[in-house]
């Protein structure tokens, strides 16, 4: 008898520790893993529709940030175009672009410029009077400055004093192992803001200022390199004791101008001078780059309408709800895509927010603005509206936009700065109306606060606490079909036993 009772023990615990690990039946024969997945899914019912419902939210809350995020790019655009800069390019006509060229700021005034050169502005400069020696050797190295002139006798180091303006410098010279190119380089590198070089092919050596005017004066202390008193700059390199640069000097409408380089502006222009001689520069506004702006944000306008117009009349399809994961695993990943654009579509159908700011932008755009009464609405320079379904679409009529503009430039920028000005408070608005509701569409928030977000919030809330319920109710399934198998077991024990009794 004990012994029976210790088999009875030990298949009970061997019971208890299967079950722990949930491998069902093994004394009853029953699935119950299968019947308690089955419960779960009925008792998980509410949970899947809670999540379904909190997937719509965020859907919803996506669609809204993608359309603010494109209202408030396009209002970049329209808080630019309220400003006069965003217009006021300029066309430069030159009479004779041998003389000069010329470019054009917004701040250019229009009209017709005379300008005579009389002299271009040229920077200091000396070169050479006579070819020098070669600075090559027969096999390919290049001379030091003794082997390359036979008349330095001197040796070792001799520093040359030069200058430019009011730059100076000393340079050291080794002449038995420079060479002409590095004493190029050194004057080069002297900080005075000079070049120098030489060129093989011409056999001359050359300094120069980097920059032209008046100020830039070259001028050295040469120093004797020979038994004659042969100096090195003058006598051995034929050049002069100094060079000067001179000013630009023209005149502009009649008055008289110097300028140190040949590039300058005055009223507005970018002139560059090319020659002397006399020529005329034209300065007109723009007509193609303003035509260019205005088309360019209202056709940018026709788009952002034609987007929100396409969320409030999208179709809703209330029987395509989002999928469980049990739905999932029971779709392809094309059924689940076809599926969830039709779950997502129409969200924002109706949309009483949309609604009101697309409205706002429309009368906005209708609205009469500017002080001109020629020019005191879109319709006037040529933009209407298309027919009632097409829903507030712009349309431009290219000749009459263009006309206006070229006839009254001024009247067309105050009348769009005006239109402008209008959008941008619509747009505004509209923006804090979403950012409110569906929180902040740029990122930049640390802890969102809009009425959709704490919604979110408190529907997490509700899953979590179902979860938790849930996995209580799990829990508790599985520890009644514990204990029917322990009971089972025991029963089938003790079952064994009087049968062996009655053998």
């Amino acid at each position: 008898m004990s012994k029976t009772k210790g088999m009875i023990i030990n298949m009970s615990n061997y019971i208890s520790s299967v079950n722990f690990n949930r491998i069902s039946g093994l004394a009853s024969g029953i699935d119950y893993e299968s019947i308690i997945n089955n419960l779960m899914k009925a008792e998980r019912a509410p949970l899947d529709r809670l999540n379904q419902n909190k997937t719509l939210l965020e859907w919803k809350q996506e669609d809204y940030k993608s359309l603010a995020k494109e209202l408030y790019d396009f209002n970049q655009q329209v808080f630019n175009m309220q400003l006069s800069s965003s217009y006021k390019a300029k066309t430069v006509g030159v009479s004779n672009e041998v003389i000069a060229s010329a470019t054009a700021s917004t701040s250019a005034v229009n009209g017709i410029y005379t300008l005579d050169v009389t002299a271009l502005a040229k920077p200091a400069y000396m070169a050479s009077s006579e070819d020098l020696p070669t600075s090559y050797n027969s096999d390919g190295s290049k001379k030091t400055l003794k082997e390359q002139f036979s008349s330095i006798t001197a040796s070792g180091s001799v520093n040359l004093h030069i200058a430019n303006g009011d730059k100076e410098a000393t340079i050291t010279v080794d002449l038995d192992n420079d060479t002409i190119y590095t004493l190029a380089s050194k004057i080069t590198n002297s900080g005075i803001g000079i070049t120098a070089s030489y060129d093989e092919n011409m056999h001359r050596f050359f300094i120069m200022s980097n920059t032209t005017g008046s100020t830039n004066n070259i001028s050295y202390t040469d120093i004797v390199v020979s038994d004659d008193s042969s100096t090195l700059m003058s006598d051995i390199l034929k050049l002069p004791t100094s060079a000067s640069g001179s000013d630009a000097q023209f005149e502009f409408n009649g008055l008289a101008f110097t300028q140190p380089t040949n590039s300058f502006t005055i009223n507005g222009l970018n002139v560059n001078l090319k020659a002397a001689g006399t020529s005329t520069i034209t300065v007109n506004n723009d007509t193609d780059y303003i035509f260019n702006q205005i088309k360019d944000i209202l056709n940018k306008y026709n788009t952002v309408i034609a987007d929100i117009n396409s969320k409030l009349s999208e179709e809703r399809y209330s029987d395509y709800l989002p999928l469980t994961d049990d739905q999932r695993e029971q779709l392809t990943d094309k059924q689940q895509e076809q599926w969830e654009e039709k779950a997502r579509s129409g969200l924002l159908k109706n949309d009483p927010m949309l609604s009101k700011i697309l409205t706002s932008m429309r009368n906005a755009i209708y609205t009469k603005v500017g002080s001109d009464p020629a020019y005191d609405s879109l319709a006037d320079i040529g933009v209407t509206t298309g027919l009632w379904y097409e829903n507030g679409k712009l349309y431009i009529d290219d000749s009459k936009l263009r006309d206006a503009i070229e006839n009254n430039p001024d009247a067309v920028i105050n009348l769009m700065q005006g239109v402008m000005s209008k959008m941008n408070d619509v747009i505004d608005n509209g923006l804090d109306s979403i950012k409110q509701y569906a929180g902040d569409y740029l990122g930049i928030t640390l802890y969102d606060q809009s009425s959709l977000s704490r919604q979110i919030r408190d529907m997490n809330d509700r899953i979590s606490e179902m979860e938790d319920r849930l996995s209580e109710i799990e829990d508790r399934y599985y520890r009644e079909f514990t204990q029917m198998e322990e009971m089972i077991s025991q029963m089938n024990a003790q079952s064994a036993w009087l049968s062996q009794q009655f053998q």
